[in-house]
């Protein structure tokens, strides 16, 4: 019974299709999204999107609204509505202002704010 549970809380090949329907900014761990979610269709787009055990990828472009380190990590933020936090190796130059598209491994922490981690930005210009 225990194993029959575990199954129906996996997420099927048809059930992962639904998730990238009308998704365009969504997209399989690693694979090219089949566009860019502005700041402004994020809200819309993430709606209803379920934390799964299968890595799913956000690409967004924005302009950087915070751009922090620990010493280690970088944190790259855009976006004002749903605020999404972009975990990286480098800042790569960047700034606060700097237009980037970010791409990574998305996880919603609330109703405002998601992190994609691992991520990858670079400029969008």
């Amino acid at each position: 019974m225990r194993q029959l549970l575990l199954a129906l809380t996996l997420i099927s090949p048809c059930q992962a299709e639904d998730v990238f329907a009308n998704r365009p900014a969504f997209s399989p761990a690693e694979m090219s999204a089949a566009s860019t979610a502005s700041c402004e269709e994020l809200r819309a787009m993430t709606a209803g999107v379920q934390d799964t055990e299968t890595r799913i990828d956000l690409t967004v472009g924005g302009r950087l609204t915070l751009v922090k380190s620990d010493g280690v990590l970088w944190y790259l933020v855009v976006c004002s509505d749903l605020r999404i936090m972009c975990v990286t190796y480098q800042a790569n130059g960047m700034k606060v202002g700097d237009s980037i598209v970010m791409k990574g491994g998305y996880r919603r922490l609330d109703p405002n704010h998601a992190v994609l981690d691992p991520c990858l930005a670079n400029s969008a210009e």
